[in-house]
């Protein structure tokens, strides 16, 4: 066959392939040739420029979403991810962070201080996040202490030393649990040398990162810090959810509890004076204690997917439609 040939061939192939839509062991057969053939065929039309793919782009975030969710919570700023519809939790954590990494990166600075807290979302994002090109001198801080002895990718500690790894930055760790039996204990470890060297930069973490949870579900029951007689009695009290510690109801208002004065980590004013204090979560379980930490004021940047950004803002009328 020469060159002329081969190369009328390889048209034909495209054609039967992109536009008629035959199968390549149907081309095959039209063509008198094998099916690699075919395959080799299809893959030098692509390679020569003879069939161009055109892809248009996708709106990875929902823009319209994203200042509406601002203007009803007066937020500094919001990342809306777009992730399939119906598809399950863990999908919706995944698709949540790796649709915002490179995205809330933007707000990362040079010598930055980073606080982070805990969460499967937040273990997607972190995981997702990829080391710039240039060193950006991080500090990162854990937030709350540890909910389990056990090693889980969605603790505390774990996602401090992920992201310092991938930020080349220092990671400082609060090692002891999220939540002890009573106050001379918290202020007892909250004073050692080792939990100080971590509380102490406190005051500078200017980006706060943190999950939030279902109360039932939070990760402070899941790892045994809270029992069920206990959370029978949070609810009670109207709670629905935490946030480094810190039990809020659905109106947003903080509620005294039985965990008061408890909590090792950041103190709920210092996690106030932060300049980016950002929510990361998803999905149907999470929006009545997002609409809470939203209502609270407390934070101000929310990452989410836009299913359950439609919900918080059907959840929560402008005063307009009220």
């Amino acid at each position: 066959m020469n060159e002329l040939d081969a190369a009328d061939q390889m048209l034909q192939a495209a054609h039967l392939y992109y536009i008629d839509n035959l199968t390549q062991a149907e081309i095959a057969k039209v063509l008198g040739v094998s099916r690699p053939s075919v395959s080799r065929l299809l893959t030098r039309a692509r390679e020569e420029g003879i069939v161009q793919v055109t892809i248009i782009p996708w709106r990875q975030r929902d823009a319209a979403l994203e200042d509406r969710i601002c203007r009803r919570f007066n937020l500094r700023g919001a990342i809306v991810v777009r992730t399939a519809s119906g598809t399950n939790s863990a999908a919706i954590r995944q698709g949540i962070g790796l649709g915002a990494a490179s995205h809330l990166m933007k707000l990362f600075q040079p010598n930055d201080v980073i606080g982070i807290g805990r969460g499967r979302t937040l273990a997607e994002l972190a995981a997702a996040m990829r080391p710039p090109d240039e060193p950006m001198n991080l500090t990162i801080v854990q937030l709350l202490g540890d909910v389990s002895a056990q090693h889980d990718e969605s603790l505390g500690r774990e996602l401090t030393r992920q992201l310092a790894a991938n930020f080349g930055g220092q990671a400082y760790y609060v090692t002891a649990p999220a939540l002890v039996d009573n106050a001379e204990v918290r202020d007892m470890l909250m004073n050692s040398a080792a939990i100080r060297a971590a509380t102490q930069l406190y005051p500078t973490v200017r980006i706060a990162l943190v999950g939030i949870g279902e109360i039932e579900k939070s990760p402070l029951v899941l790892g045994g810090l809270i029992n069920n007689d206990e959370v029978a009695l949070l609810r009670q009290q109207g709670i629905i959810g935490d946030i480094c510690g810190y039990f809020f109801d659905t109106d947003g208002q903080f509620r005294s509890t039985l965990f008061d004065n408890r909590a090792i980590g950041i103190t709920l004013d210092e996690l106030r004076r932060c300049e980016y204090v950002v929510a990361v979560a998803g999905g149907a379980d999470k929006v009545t204690p997002l609409l809470g930490v939203l209502r609270s004021g407390v934070v101000n940047f929310l990452v989410s997917d836009q299913v359950t950004t439609a919900q918080l803002l059907n959840r929560e009328p402008d005063a307009a439609s009220a």
